[in-house]
């Protein structure tokens, strides 16, 4: 009778945290929303009952109940104050143009804006974060890790992260950091693991890594982040998080993976830092990247164990669910073209 009784009062209990927690967050912002994230994100969230500001530089166009669709072009800070109004939490899926001298001009004067109009609202900010303000990372990366970037992309990281912190240390903000790993999945098109690594695979039978196919990294997949940041979102949880991912595996791993699910014999091969420095050159992107290389080169051991004990019914998909799907949806892309 005593175990029942324990039982039921665990139930009781989380059920009721949860209930709580959900109530005290009806009203959202989603910067970012037109992105690839949001495009999972917002749907998610608006099944789950969010009143929702979806927030794009171009105006999104989702036809869902209770989204409401506001283009912004976060350079004005009456209209940024203004959108967040009213709002329980803002989550931030912003992604400036993947260039340095961008991100040096537009993401700290963005993230003084957005700590000033959540401020004034008194909305708890959800940050969706990459993990470049860590810098090379010996052993596994973890939320206590320091931020030791020293490229210029990881140098913005680090000071966004610093001005959101200094906001959340003087009480202006409550504040939440979900970091992800490089991620893949479905409508994910700008990523190692994007169009092109899963149409070598369709067209070429290769699997082309970036970086060294000898050392271990993990990917996030696109599917599993939009419940953990509702998780995020609802609770009372403040500080970094890394979001659920699945464990890090060498380029041969991945390649067994995949050969088990096209059933082909696939060709490994590697685009190796001194490829990408020449490549940049030519292909812009590439150049950009090239910086960041170092992530590719060593170990990448991506370590989401934090969020997934506190919240133990979060999945992280298996590689081999996630690649197969994937597959599909950039194999019906492809004859729909």
């Amino acid at each position: 009778m005593t175990k029942v009784l324990k039982i039921l009062f665990i139930l009781l209990n989380y059920l009721t945290v949860n209930y709580l927690s959900l109530m005290a967050v009806k009203n959202l912002v989603i910067l970012g929303a037109s992105g690839n994230v949001g495009k999972v994100v917002v749907p998610y969230l608006a099944k789950k009952g969010y009143h929702i500001k979806a927030v794009g530089r171009n105006k999104p166009n989702f036809d869902l109940e209770n989204v409401e669709n506001i283009g912004l072009d976060y350079d004005n800070q009456d209209d940024f104050n203004i959108v967040v109004a009213k709002s329980d939490a803002t989550l931030v899926l912003v992604g400036f143009e993947y260039k340095a001298k961008v991100w040096q001009e537009k993401w700290p004067k963005f993230t003084k804006m957005l700590v000033e109009a959540c401020s004034k609202a008194k909305s708890k900010v959800v940050f969706f974060d990459n993990v470049y303000g860590y810098g090379l990372v010996a052993g596994k990366m973890t939320e206590e890790s320091k931020l030791n970037a020293e490229t210029k992309k990881g140098l913005v990281r680090v000071e966004v992260q610093n001005i959101l912190e200094e906001a959340q240390k003087k009480g202006e903000i409550k504040l939440v950091i979900a970091k992800s790993a490089d991620f893949y999945g479905p409508n994910i098109n700008t990523s190692v693991l994007g169009d092109r690594f899963f149409d070598f695979i369709q067209t070429k039978n290769t699997v082309e890594i970036f970086g060294n196919q000898e050392k271990k990294h993990n990917y996030t997949y696109v599917l599993d982040i939009a419940p953990a940041l509702e998780k995020l979102i609802s609770s009372d949880q403040e500080g970094v998080f890394h979001l659920p991912t699945n464990i890090a595996k060498t380029g041969e791993e991945f390649a067994s993976i995949l050969e088990k699910i096209t059933h082909k014999n696939l060709k490994l091969t590697s685009l190796r830092q001194s490829t990408v420095f020449w490549l940049g050159f030519f292909i812009p992107i590439l150049g950009e990247l090239y910086e960041m290389m170092y992530q590719s080169e060593n170990e990448y051991d991506f370590d989401s164990s934090k969020i997934l004990k506190i919240f133990p019914d979060l999945k992280v998909t298996r590689y081999e669910e996630g690649f197969k799907t994937t597959l599909e949806y950039f194999e019906k892309m492809k004859k729909q073209s």
